[in-house]
């Protein structure tokens, strides 16, 4: 077993935000810290709270960029944190459709934000935001529907 609770034998699918989705993600508080810095140059008690939410840019860029979303044959992993972390693990039976979202700036950058709605008690709705963008749709359909019949599963409606 890997760090991240895989088997090193098994196959998987490894994916992360984009670089580009990340910043997309913490464009308004850049913008808010550079208001503040160029306020500082008139009234200096503004330099503080520019640091401070240029900060809070630099935490939530690294958090977003360090999701791990891991696909295997069974499970679809996500792993969140930058201190420690959160490993969520949906098995991918429980699958029941998924949308895939994608405004005018994502088409230029080529990502997609890709939304699944599963059956799981705890996680209805687990979005995997800023992948790029791929046929990763068609490969967890495939995936769920592999697994659905090793687990001899109907879904009923």
């Amino acid at each position: 077993m890997n760090s991240i609770g895989i088997p090193n034998q098994e196959r998987y699918l490894q994916l992360s935000p984009t670089t580009s989705y990340c910043f997309l993600s913490v464009f308004g508080l850049l913008f808010i810290a550079i208001g503040l810095l160029v306020g500082a140059f008139w009234l200096n008690m503004l330099c503080l709270p520019a640091i401070v939410v240029l900060a809070m840019a630099f935490y939530r860029f690294f958090y977003i960029r360090l999701t791990l979303y891991i696909l295997t044959a069974e499970t679809l992993k996500i792993r969140t944190g930058i201190f420690s972390y959160t490993l969520v693990t949906l098995e991918l039976y429980r699958v029941k459709d998924y949308v895939i979202k994608q405004n005018l700036i994502m088409r230029i950058l080529k990502i997609m934000t890709l939304t699944l709605f599963t059956t799981d008690k705890q996680d209805v709705v687990i979005a995997l935001n800023g992948i790029p963008q791929s046929n990763l749709n068609d490969t967890i359909r495939d995936l769920v529907q592999r697994a659905r019949a090793k687990s001899k599963i109907i879904e009923i409606n």
